[in-house]
């Protein structure tokens, strides 16, 4: 499967003195609702052609994304509804399963708990995640790097 690959990457950038940061690019629910986040839907495929590259058709996000990972947003008040607390505990978990499985391994630098939440991330929530993750990282692998 997918692991038996980052496996093999860390072996590779072990025998080739390459360190690695391990980035977690995508959490459950979307932390930013674009595709680079795991989202599928909530895009619109329009017929406008770009400048840039010349004669391209696109897609377009901005007006319709959402970001589910902190909770129900309201895309009319650009505030969530809820916090959905399960979410938050899940990318957690994620980190400490990562830290688990490669605290011992030469190659990692550390871990970014999470790649680029959106401007609406309550601020609140989105420091205290980080705080946690922090927490689990630092526990096991103290040299660990810790991106944020």
């Amino acid at each position: 499967g997918a692991l038996d690959y980052v496996d093999n990457l860390l072996d590779w950038a072990y025998d080739n003195n390459l360190n690695v940061l391990i980035d977690i690019h995508g959490v459950k629910g979307s932390q930013n609702g674009f595709d680079n986040s795991g989202q599928a839907q909530g895009f619109e495929w329009t017929s406008v052609l770009n400048t840039v590259p010349a004669g391209d058709v696109t897609f377009e996000h901005w007006p319709i994304r959402s970001a589910g990972w902190m909770g129900e947003f309201d895309r009319y008040t650009a505030g969530y509804k809820n916090i959905n607390y399960d979410n938050i505990q899940h990318a957690l978990d994620v980190i400490q399963i990562i830290v688990d499985m490669y605290k011992s391994h030469p190659a990692v630098l550390g871990i970014e708990p999470v790649n680029e939440p959106w401007q609406y991330t309550p601020i609140d929530e989105l420091k205290n995640f980080y705080w946690e993750g922090y927490l689990i990282v630092k526990q096991s692998v103290p040299f660990w790097k810790y991106i944020m």
